[in-house]
């Protein structure tokens, strides 16, 4: 996996999948990933966080029968990696074509990492998930998503959500029908409008609405 550049001098894990990556954590070099591309796997010893420079990630578990659930996605600027042990619970994955950059957590990092600011930033935002999926309305589940996805471009009114409908619906514990029908009535509302080939591009026309379709 990737986070083995990520531990430069470090041997490789026993049961770890090499990349090809030329970036090592030793200068904290930036790795290049392609969509769906795997960053880390569960069981893997964790070594490195990372930061995101561009493009989006995927954290997610496997139940035991095989379903994926999508614990958070992280953006531009945010931290993800961060273990309570020393052993991978969860799976990392870009979204889209992302960069990446790796800090080592076995050595003394280059540059001054808040663990503790990293720890509770992921915190608010597993809780804010929590409220989130506890909606019974599927529309109003999906209104706080996309409100929590406006709230991350504050000065935009139009953004790239990036991730698709399988994701939405695999992070709100919904089908990918009820998600792409709970778009149709937030754009019929006139609270939306979608663009782009994968109509991923949104733009908010009532902020307001959306707000108070969470309340």
């Amino acid at each position: 996996m990737f986070q083995d550049y990520a531990i430069g001098k470090y041997t490789t894990v026993p049961g770890h999948r090499n990349g090809s990556v030329s970036a090592t954590a030793k200068d904290q070099s930036t790795i290049k990933l392609s969509a769906d591309e795997t960053i880390y796997s569960e069981g893997e010893y964790a070594l490195a966080i990372y930061q995101v420079e561009t493009g989006a990630v995927r954290i997610y578990r496997l139940t035991a029968n095989g379903h994926r659930h999508i614990l958070s996605f992280c953006g531009k600027g945010e931290w993800f990696g961060l273990e309570n042990g020393n052993v991978r619970t969860d799976f990392a994955e870009a979204i889209c074509e992302t960069r990446v950059r790796p800090f080592p957590t076995n050595q003394v990092a280059v540059v001054p990492i808040d663990l503790l600011h990293i720890a509770l930033t992921n915190l608010a935002k597993a809780q804010c998930k929590q409220l989130i999926i506890s909606e019974q309305s599927a529309l109003k589940r999906l209104a706080a998503f996309v409100q929590e996805m406006a709230d991350s471009h504050p000065e935009d009114s139009e953004f790239d959500m990036m991730m698709s409908r399988s994701d939405i619906a695999d992070y709100l514990g919904l089908t990918v029908e009820t998600v792409a029908r709970s778009f149709t009535k937030l754009r019929e509302k006139r609270i939306i409008r979608l663009a782009g080939k994968s109509q991923r591009i949104v733009r908010l026309l009532d902020r307001d609405a959306l707000v108070a379709l969470t309340t």
